[in-house]
């Protein structure tokens, strides 16, 4: 039978967080491509449904939106395949990176200074020094 898989399919298990009946709710996954993911879950899903999700993968959080596409139920555990809505530019890139690194076998490793808060910082930065150019621009002609 031909593969109709567009992404391969890598074995890692790690914790995905989802908010669901106003509260955190834990699901563990037992694969991931770059299209989507296979999960386990001790707690009703439904075919169809939409949601968002943070993975935690070696103290890094990417932050996902997915629709479920089927469910089986396994010994009081459900196990649902998720394909991946098109992530953020920078959360695609963590996925990324975290799937090329088990492609190729290499240590899977993000830098401390990786955060969103940094981002944000720099972003600041920017505008600021953007605002200064324009100014400076405009009244010293």
């Amino acid at each position: 039978m031909d593969e109709k898989r567009r992404f391969p399919r890598f074995p890692v298990t790690a914790s995905v967080i989802c908010s669901r009946y106003g509260r955190q709710m834990t699901m563990r996954t037992l694969d991931i491509s770059q299209g989507g993911l296979r999960l386990e879950a001790n707690f009703e899903l439904g075919v169809g449904e939409s949601m968002d999700f943070v993975i935690l993968i070696n103290g890094t959080r990417i932050r996902c939106r997915g629709k479920i596409l089927a469910i089986e139920e396994l010994n009081h555990k459900v196990q649902a395949r998720l394909s991946f809505a098109p992530p953020s530019g920078w959360e695609h890139g963590k996925l990324s990176k975290y799937l090329y690194r088990l492609s190729t076998g290499r240590k899977i490793a993000f830098p401390k200074w990786v955060t969103a808060k940094w981002v944000t910082v720099g972003l600041y930065i920017l505008s600021a020094l953007l605002a200064y150019l324009l100014i400076r621009s405009h009244f010293f002609k």
